[in-house]
Order: C-alpha cells, then structure tokens, then sequence
C-alpha cells in the first residue's frame, strides 16, 4: 500500500469510493475537481496493486489572528478494504501535510452514529468539540472534532507510504 498525491485520472474511483462510503450526503465531482486542480498537494490517496481503495481531502487556511488552521474535508476507504489500516495511514498523511504546512489547530466534522471513525480520530488525539444539529440532515447530526497540533508529534507514515 502506498499513500500519494491524488491525480486527476484518480477522480474516478475516488467518486465511487465517496458515493458508496457516504451516500446521499457525498460531496460533488466538483468539490473534489477543485482540489486536483487548486491544490492537489491536499489531496491524497491510498493506492493497493495500483488501485486506488481510499483518500484525503486536506485543507490549511489562515484563520483569525493569524492563526493557521486546517482540517480534514472528508476520508474514506472503499467499504470492503476497511479495517486493514488504509484509514489510519490516510489519516497520518493528512496530519503530517498539515503540520507541514504549520496548521495550528485542525478539526473535522464526522457523524455522530459512526464510531469506527470517532475512535481512529480520538486515536491521533483529535477530542470532541460539539454536536452539529441536522449537520448531514434533518435529524442527522454530526460532530466536529478539534486537535491542536503539537510542534513535537510526528505523525507517523506507513514504511511503505510516501508522496509519489
């Protein structure tokens, strides 16, 4: 498994990953168009045999006061490579490209049915901030969970993973 930057000839699977991972409440070709184009330094993926099983969608601002801060859009990992660790290498890449970048203070937003994915976010230290009413929804709720970013933490990449 190796975890690089997306290419525009990923956005195909990556969509299909997305669709089957989050349904009626996935993001647009266009959102994910937009990274490969703005920013595809932010945008990664997770590739097994030279297909494309995950990715990350990153983004850094410069917040109040000067702040740089930053988070994770959206990860997934096609449903049936789950639990073999493509998400938490995904997850490693996205936080060390954000403290790379010199990202503060990071956040996402997850529902707040899924466990599975509060548990790997609380495992890289990411805490729960507060509940997001009908965030994905009419009684959908969601949760934005916050990591401040320590100088000292090195997010750890799979041996096999790099940047391609």
């Amino acid at each position: 498994m190796t975890v690089r930057n997306a290419r525009l000839s990923d956005l195909r699977r990556v969509i299909e990953i997305e669709r089957a991972s989050f349904g009626p409440e996935c993001y647009s070709v266009t959102t994910f168009l937009a990274h490969v184009v703005r920013d595809r330094k932010g945008f990664f993926v997770a590739e097994e045999e030279g297909e494309v099983v995950g990715y990350a969608l990153v983004r850094v601002k410069l917040g109040w006061l000067g702040r740089r801060r930053g988070g994770v859009t959206s990860i997934a990992v096609d449903p049936a490579r789950r639990r073999r660790g493509l998400g938490r290498a995904l997850m490693a890449r996205a936080l060390a490209y954000l403290q790379e970048r010199g990202v503060e203070d990071a956040d996402l937003e997850v529902h707040v049915a899924n466990r599975a994915a509060q548990s790997l976010y609380e495992a890289f230290g990411f805490r729960r901030s507060r509940l997001l009413p009908h965030y994905y929804g009419l009684h959908r709720d969601g949760l934005r969970m916050v990591l401040h970013m320590d100088r000292s933490a090195r997010w750890e990449r799979s041996e096999r993973a790099h940047d391609g």
